[in-house]
Parts: C-alpha cells; sequence; structure tokens
C-alpha cells in the first residue's frame, strides 16, 4: 500500500513593504517648495494680466451694451467716467468707474430723471485708463447705433487699460462710426 506523503503546502513568496523614509520626504518636501516658491511670481503676473483684460473687456461690453440700447429705444445712449459721488466726473477720470445711461437731453451728463442703464466700478488698484481728448469726458451713440457728441459730430476714441510692471496693457478703439473693439498695445510707461 502506498501511502500519500504528507508534504508541506508551497508557500507564497515573501513581500517587503517599502516606503520613505522621513529624509526622504523631507527632501521632496523642500524640492517641492523651491518649485512652488519659483511660480508663485509668474502666477500672480499671470492672474495681473488677466484682471486687466477683464477690465478692458468690461469696457467693449458697456459700449456694445449702450450701443444697442441706442438702437432698441431709438434715444441717444451715452457713457461718461463715473464721479465719486454719483453722476458723471467732469474731469474724465474714466478709472474710477462708467455709466451708461439714456441721455435725454443730448448733453453728454446723466441728469435727474434720466435712466441708468449700467453702472461699472472702480478699476483695481494700480490699473490705469487713459482716454483720448476726444472722448474725456462722455461716449455718446445716436439712434441708428453711430457714435456722435453733443453737437451731433461724430466721435472717435480710445480707451487704454494699463497696470505699471506689465509689459502689455489692452485698448478699446470706437472708430467713426462707433463700431468698438479690443486689442493688445505697449503701454509707454503706465501712469
Amino acid at each position: 500500500m502506498c501511502h500519500p506523503s504528507s508534504s508541506p503546502p508551497p508557500t507564497l513568496p515573501s513581500v517587503q513593504a517599502r516606503g520613505f523614509t522621513l529624509l526622504e520626504a523631507l527632501v521632496v518636501l523642500a524640492l517641492l517648495g523651491i518649485l512652488v516658491g519659483m511660480a508663485a511670481p509668474a502666477m500672480s503676473d499671470l492672474r495681473a494680466r488677466h484682471q486687466l483684460q477683464a477690465q478692458a473687456e468690461g469696457f467693449l461690453d458697456s459700449l456694445v451694451l449702450a450701443r444697442s440700447e441706442a438702437l432698441r429705444r431709438q434715444q441717444r445712449i451715452s457713457l461718461c467716467a463715473q464721479a465719486p459721488g454719483g453722476g458723471c466726473d467732469a474731469d474724465g477720470q474714466w478709472q474710477q468707474g462708467w455709466l451708461v445711461f439714456v441721455d435725454g437731453n443730448d448733453n453728454g451728463l446723466m441728469d435727474a430723471g434720466e435712466a441708468l442703464i449700467e453702472s461699472h466700478e472702480a478699476l483695481l488698484a494700480g490699473m490705469s485708463l487713459g482716454v483720448t481728448s476726444t472722448v474725456k469726458t462722455y461716449f455718446s451713440y445716436g439712434p441708428e447705433g453711430r457714435s456722435m457728441s453733443a453737437n451731433g459730430a461724430f466721435m472717435a476714441g480710445t480707451w487704454r487699460f494699463c497696470k505699471a510692471g506689465l509689459p502689455q496693457g489692452w485698448q478699446v478703439v470706437s472708430n467713426a462710426l462707433g463700431k468698438p473693439r479690443i486689442e493688445k498695445y505697449t503701454p509707454q510707461p503706465c501712469p
């Protein structure tokens, strides 16, 4: 008679668990800290450029809104630099914000009883907004959607957005027909 031999069951090869030593983890964290420190200024610059672009695009949107409202309402719609206490700023400090309103008496100023369509807040700290002299205090669209001054002549102008330390700014340009566009420009230096 044959007796089956009793042999022990086969064993699996042993696997050793490996991890990081404290020294290895500290070295990795130090390298990660250095890389993040190098990237932070670049991210800050990128954020500032996007904020400046967003402000310029906001102004472009206000011009487009004013033009479309002039066509829709068949009335003069104006934009003006916003004064700190409300209303239009006679000095044309556009960086304080701007207003879009129905200009019922065609004077380029927001008077009592004229409807406010949009109010835009002041620019972020450190940003500047320069304008050409033709649009220093206001910009208007007539009932046909064409830009026009208080005396009925065409208006054209440029609003330049910049921030000190940034190599490029944005400008919003409105041609003689009142059609606005946005484009990059190089400030000489930003005030």
